[in-house]
């Protein structure tokens, strides 16, 4: 999953540092980095409760963050579990969200 993709589309974090600035940026960063812990969380809590149908709502929302700040590999994982929840497809969404912690972790690491 995301493995041809880049983890951080540099134009696209580029375009927001532009749009924002950089003081803003540095700020937003820091909020959807602890955003995607937050959210890695309340995916696996959520997912060990069978609630998918929260964990497609919630996958979604960081899919959406992680693609607008370019976190390309973490919006591609998101959507997948987005996918398998919303198909009721508990085993594959608890396969993704292992993935999902590996990716966040670097995906925060990328970020600085």
């Amino acid at each position: 999953m995301g493995g041809h993709m880049p983890l951080l589309d540099k134009p696209v974090l580029d375009r927001l540092t532009a749009d924002v600035g950089e003081e803003s940026a540095v700020f937003l960063i820091g909020s959807l980095k602890n955003e995607i812990n937050r959210t890695g969380d309340a995916l696996e809590a959520l997912a060990a409760k069978g609630e998918l149908e929260q964990v497609e709502i919630q996958a979604h929302a960081l899919k959406s963050a992680a693609r607008s700040f370019g976190a390309m590999q973490l919006g591609e994982t998101c959507y997948a579990i987005e996918q398998a929840a919303k198909a009721s497809r508990k085993a594959e969404v608890d396969t993704l969200l292992v993935e999902l912690r590996s990716i966040s972790a670097k995906t925060i690491s990328a970020f600085g």
